[in-house]
């Protein structure tokens, strides 16, 4: 007889509802066992399926959590869950912080779950995780409409950005705690390549553009990798990410302990 794998969401903003209609859509073995987020006004007309007390979350006895809300979730709950359950989280930015990073290899390790980070949908994110030993450098570059950039934790106001402006150029873990929200694509790519000391991130935004951009280039001896998305982007999040955090659920098989990027 088939399992059928247990999914809780975390986060029903337009990312969290895409998931679930397509988990819900599709002929794949997966049931969304409850839904959580922040704002419980989100989670009115859910019925039983609402948790509004993530401390709750065992009760529901997920296969898989799936966290689509802030950093803030996986550093609050990340090794809790993962004493319990898989959990995979969106906001890659949280690996920014080592000892996080060490806390939830480690509680992997103990409890034989496992940790899943999408790979947000990136091209050629095999290629930087396969031949991670022999990059030289890495550069990421995102261009986006400061409207779809989250400037709160970095004290910026979009609204007056007029022109073509970089706000910020430099390491990516440096970034990260900046734009927590937005650059979980670079956070994900410093992870599979270089670490997030050595990868370079620039974030460029400019009020004409209407589309995001994410370029990659990493350099290494005899190797030359360059990669180029766009796409259309709502809210603070690229099209993709829903069908790649969809994809990554259903590909939870055959993984031991630790954090894997999907």
């Amino acid at each position: 007889m088939a399992t059928t794998t247990r999914v809780g969401l975390i986060g029903y903003g337009l990312i969290g509802q895409a998931v679930r209609e397509m988990i819900e859509s599709n002929d794949n073995g997966m049931e969304v066992v409850f839904i959580n987020d922040a704002d419980t006004s989100r989670l009115t007309d859910l019925g039983d399926l609402g948790l509004e007390d993530l401390g709750d979350f065992d009760s529901r006895s997920a296969d898989l959590i799936v966290e689509m809300a802030h950093p803030d979730v996986t550093r609050k709950w990340g090794t809790k869950i993962l004493e319990k359950t898989n959990y995979m989280f969106i906001s890659v930015t949280a690996l920014a912080d080592r000892d996080l990073e060490l806390s939830i290899e480690a509680t992997t390790a103990k409890h034989g779950t496992r940790a899943f980070v999408p790979h947000g949908g990136v091209v050629g994110m095999d290629a930087l995780l396969e031949n991670r030993d022999i990059w030289e450098s890495v550069d990421v570059v995102m261009k986006k409409s400061p409207k779809n950039v989250d400037c709160a934790a970095a004290g910026v106001d979009p609204e007056s950005i007029t022109e073509e402006t970089v706000l910020y150029d430099g390491p990516t873990r440096g970034i990260c705690p900046m734009f927590p929200r937005n650059v979980n694509t670079h956070a994900a790519i410093a992870y599979a390549g270089i670490g997030f000391d050595r990868t370079r991130s620039r974030l460029i935004v400019d009020p004409a553009w209407t589309n995001a951009t994410v370029a990659i280039h990493a350099k290494a001896p005899g190797v030359d990798l360059t990669v180029e998305r766009v796409e259309e982007i709502t809210g603070v999040t690229g099209a993709s990410t829903p069908a790649s955090i969809y994809n990554t659920v259903q590909m939870i098989g055959a993984t031991g302990p630790g954090i894997h990027l999907r």
